[in-house]
């Protein structure tokens, strides 16, 4: 069950990325370049914060299935 659930959360995060660099785009011709640009690094950024978080707990998690397994 832990690895659909991290399997899952993965695609979300990728799918909030590209959410994230199309509503850059968007501001980009809607609001100019200026704001466009900014969430697309305040976006990006935050985006690698949380993910960097995800995929530690979720290598860890692995690594100690391993360690069980033995």
């Amino acid at each position: 069950m832990k690895e659909f659930v991290i399997g899952v959360n993965n695609v979300v995060l990728y799918v909030a990325l590209a959410v994230i660099w199309i509503a850059a785009v968007v501001m980009i011709f809607v609001q100019g370049f200026w704001s466009g640009a900014g969430v697309f690094i305040t976006g990006t950024l935050t985006w690698c914060i949380i993910s960097g978080f995800w995929f530690v707990q979720s290598a860890t998690y692995e690594e100690l299935k391993k360690l069980n397994a033995k």
